[in-house]
C-alpha cells in the first residue's frame, strides 16, 4: 500500500513569489500555443501593423514573436515581468468596459515563471533599445536588475526558451513536436481571422510556413480567409451584415461575417469560429443560438460552419470571468442569444429563398460584384454605427408644373370617392373585357403612381369598329392589392424570422391573455414570449410570400388579437384559460390546428381562421414602391387574378382596382 502522510503543515506561511508565479503559470500556460495566444494579444494591443512568429520544435525549444507596436519604456521593463502589473488599465470602471485583449497583468510574470524569458524594446521617443533577460534561476518575480542597451528596431521581441525547463512534470504532459505546432498553428489563425489590417508572418524550424499580408480591403479579407479557413467554405457561404441599435439598454448591436448554407454541413464542428469584439470565445449561450438557428434544416450528425463577427458595447459583456478569456458572460444574455438568433435565421431563410429562384450569392461572387474598402480596425469603445438605409427609395411622383395645390386636390379627391364606391353586385362589370387567362399583362403597361397611394397602368387592346383605340386605365389602391394577396397566399405554418425581436409594452393581464394562444399561434407564424411582466418579446410574424412594399405593423396585429380575445370575454379582469374559444368566426380551439404535413390548400383555411386573416390584413401597412417594386407588384396581382377569378378581388366588400374608360375620364374632367 502506500503511505499516506499529512497534507497539513504545523504552521502557515506565504508562498515564495517564484512558486506563486509557477502556480499561476498552471493556469495561464497550459502549452506553448497558451504562450504564442498571451504574446501575440499583447502585440495586437501595442497597435502593431506587423508580427512576426518564429517557433522552433513545436515551441519547447524557442517561442520568438517580434511586432512594430508601440513597444515598452526602459523604466517599465522590470515591471512587465511581475505579477498584477499592464499598462491596460487603471480603475474598476475600465475593468467594466475592456477594450483590450491583455487586461490581466499576468501573462509574461507566468510565462517567465516557467521558461528563460527575455524582452528587447524601443519607444519612438527613446533613441535606444533596451533588453532584460530573466534567464536566470534567480527570484525574478521581484525582478530589480537594471535594463542594457541592446540595437533593435521599433517594437518590441519577446523570446521564450526552454518551456517548462524547470518544471520537469509540465513538461512531460507535452505532446510531439508536430502535435504542439499545430495547436500553436491554430492559434495563429484564430487571431488572423480576426485581425485582418495587421500581417502576420509564422516560421517552423526556420521554414516560413505562413505568409499573411494587410488584409484591409473586401477581396483581400477573403483570400485571408481563403487561405486560413477554406475556399469551399467559402463558395457555400453567403456574407452577414446586420446592425441595430433597436435595445435602447444596450447601445449598438452588429453581427457581420460569413454563414454555411444548409445544403452544405461538415461532419465535425472544426469550422465554427465566433468572435465578440474582435476575441475568440467558445461561449455555451452563443453556440446554444447558434444551434437553434440551424435547427431542423441539417442532416443528424453534421454541422454548420460560419465565421462571425458580434461588436457589442464593452459595457455589456464581461469578459474576466475564465484565465484564457475563452468565455465571456453577457449581461443581457436573452437579449444577445435572440439577437443572434433572429439574425442567423433571417440570413438562412432568404438563402432558402434565393435557392428556389435559382440565384444564390456567394461570398466570393460578393466580392467580385461588390468590392469596397473594408474599415479599419476600431476600439470596440466606439459605437457609432451608421444608419441603415433601406435599398429602395420611396417613389416621389412628379407633379406637371401646370397643375396648382388646388387642382391635385380635387383629383385626389375624385380618386378616394371613386374607391368609396361600393360596386360589389357589378362585378363581371369591372373586368369584364379584360380577363384573358392566356396572358399576363392582365393590367396592361405600368404607368407609375400618380399620388403614392394608387398605382395606374393602361392596356391598349386593339381597334373597335369606328377605328378608334381601345384602351382602358387602371387604378390601383396599392394598400388593398397587398391585403388581396395576402388573403390569397396566406397559409399556416409560414413565418419570417425577426431580425431584430421586437419589444411591445403591454399589461400583464393582457400578455397572459395572448400566452394562452402561444402554441396555436405560434403554428400561424407568430412567435412571441413574455420578457418581463409588461413586455412582450417578439421572434417572427406571418410570412407576407414577398409581396412588394408590405410590412406588418406588428403592435397593430397584438392589438387587434387582444382587441378579439376581449370581445370574447369582455369582463373585467376576465381571461380565457384553456384556448377553447368556440363561437362562430373566432379562433380555433388548442389542438384544432392542422398537423405539420396536412396544411390546407392555398388560400383556403381550417375553421375560425378568417378571422386571424381579418386582424392580419389589417395590420399591414405600405411602404413607398419603387419602380422596379411596381411592377413586381402589378405581376403579381395580374397571376393571383388570372389563378383565383376577378370576383375574388375585393377586400372587405370594396373593390382592388377600378376601370377607367374614356367616359369616365370625361366625366371626371
Amino acid at each position: 500500500m502506500i503511505a499516506v502522510t499529512s497534507r497539513i503543515k504545523s504552521r502557515i506561511k506565504p508562498l515564495s513569489l517564484q512558486l506563486a508565479n509557477q502556480i499561476a503559470a498552471g493556469e495561464v500556460v497550459e502549452r506553448p500555443a497558451s504562450v504564442v495566444k498571451e504574446i501575440l494579444e499583447n502585440a495586437i494591443d501595442a497597435q502593431s501593423n506587423q508580427i512576426h512568429i518564429e517557433i522552433e520544435r513545436g515551441g519547447s525549444a524557442l517561442i520568438r514573436i517580434t511586432d512594430d507596436g508601440a513597444g515598452i519604456n526602459k523604466d517599465d521593463l522590470a515591471l512587465a515581468v511581475t505579477r498584477h502589473a499592464t499598462s491596460k488599465l487603471e480603475t474598476l470602471n475600465e475593468l467594466e468596459q475592456i477594450i483590450s485583449l491583455g487586461f490581466r497583468g499576468e501573462a509574461l510574470a507566468s510565462i517567465s515563471a516557467v521558461s528563460r524569458l527575455s524582452i528587447k524594446s524601443k519607444q519612438t521617443e527613446q533613441e535606444r533599445a533596451w533588453m532584460i533577460n530573466t534567464g536566470t534561476d534567480s527570484d525574478f518575480a521581484n525582478y530589480t536588475a537594471e535594463p542594457e542597451p541592446v540595437a533593435h528596431p521599433q517594437g518590441t521581441t519577446i523570446e521564450v526558451r526552454d518551456l517548462f525547463f524547470n518544471t520537469p512534470a509540465r513538461r512531460k504532459f507535452m505532446r510531439t513536436v508536430k502535435t504542439e505546432f499545430r495547436h500553436i498553428d491554430d492559434i495563429v489563425k484564430r487571431i488572423a481571422l480576426s485581425q485582418f489590417d495587421i500581417a502576420f508572418k509564422l516560421t517552423h524550424n526556420h521554414k516560413l510556413l505562413r505568409n499573411l499580408p494587410r488584409a484591409v480591403t473586401e477581396k483581400a479579407i477573403i483570400q485571408r480567409i481563403s487561405k486560413l479557413f477554406s475556399p469551399e467554405f467559402l463558395s457555400h457561404a453567403n456574407k452577414v451584415e446586420f446592425s441595430s441599435s433597436h435595445f435602447s439598454n444596450i447601445g449598438t448591436l452588429r453581427l457581420w461575417g460569413w454563414v454555411s448554407a444548409p445544403q452544405w454541413s461538415r461532419k465535425q464542428a472544426d469550422w465554427q469560429y465566433f468572435y465578440v469584439n474582435g476575441r475568440y470565445i467558445k461561449d455555451k449561450l452563443v453556440n446554444h443560438a447558434l444551434r437553434q438557428a440551424y435547427q431542423e434544416l441539417l442532416p443528424e450528425d453534421t454541422f454548420s460552419a460560419y465565421l462571425l463577427y458580434l461588436e457589442i458595447d464593452p459595457r455589456q459583456v464581461d469578459v474576466n470571468v475564465h484565465p484564457t478569456k475563452h468565455e465571456v458572460r453577457f449581461r443581457e444574455s436573452r437579449l444577445i442569444h435572440d439577437f443572434i438568433y433572429s439574425a442567423l435565421k433571417q440570413a438562412l431563410f432568404a438563402e432558402n429563398e434565393s435557392m428556389t429562384t435559382g440565384h444564390v450569392e456567394s461570398a466570393a461572387q460578393f466580392v467580385a460584384s461588390n468590392e469596397t474598402n473594408a474599415p479599419q480596425r476600431q476600439y470596440v469603445n466606439q459605437y457609432s454605427s451608421p444608419k441603415r438605409q433601406s435599398p429602395y427609395q420611396s417613389y416621389q411622383p412628379k407633379i406637371p408644373s401646370p397643375l396648382n395645390q388646388h387642382q391635385i386636390a380635387e383629383q385626389l379627391n375624385g380618386l378616394q370617392q371613386l374607391y368609396n364606391t361600393e360596386d360589389i353586385h357589378h362585378t363581371e362589370d369591372i373586368h369584364h373585357e379584360v380577363v384573358q387567362k392566356e396572358t399576363q399583362l392582365l393590367f396592361g403597361d405600368l404607368l407609375g403612381c400618380l399620388i403614392p397611394d394608387y398605382l395606374m397602368s393602361q392596356l391598349v387592346s386593339g381597334k373597335t369598329t369606328d377605328d378608334d383605340i381601345n384602351a382602358q386605365i387602371f387604378v390601383v389602391h396599392i394598400l388593398r392589392a397587398q391585403q388581396y394577396l395576402l388573403m390569397q397566399l396566406f397559409q399556416p405554418g409560414q413565418q419570417t424570422p425577426l431580425l431584430i425581436p421586437e419589444t411591445i409594452s403591454l399589461p400583464r393581464l393582457e400578455i397572459e391573455s395572448l400566452l394562452v394562444y402561444q402554441t396555436e399561434l405560434h403554428q400561424w407564424g407568430l412567435e412571441f414570449s413574455q420578457l418581463a411582466d409588461d413586455t412582450l418579446l417578439l421572434r417572427s410574424l406571418p410570412s407576407l410570400y414577398g409581396i412588394p412594399g408590405c410590412v406588418i405593423a406588428a403592435e397593430t396585429l397584438i392589438k387587434g388579437l387582444l382587441q378579439k380575445i376581449k370581445d370574447l370575454f369582455p369582463a373585467e379582469g376576465s381571461s380565457p384559460t384553456d384556448g377553447s374559444l368556440t363561437s362562430e368566426g373566432s379562433f380555433p380551439a388548442e389542438g384544432s390546428f392542422p398537423a405539420e404535413g396536412s396544411l390546407p390548400a392555398q388560400g383556403s383555411l381550417p375553421p375560425g381562421g378568417s378571422e386571424l386573416i381579418k386582424i392580419l390584413i389589417n395590420s399591414i401597412r405600405s411602404d413607398g414602391l419603387n419602380h422596379s417594386q411596381q411592377q413586381s407588384l402589378l405581376k403579381m396581382l395580374s397571376d393571383q387574378v388570372n389563378q383565383s377569378g376577378v370576383k375574388s378581388a375585393f377586400v372587405d366588400q370594396k373593390a382592388v382596382w377600378k376601370i377607367l374608360d374614356q367616359s369616365k375620364l370625361d366625366n371626371m374632367f
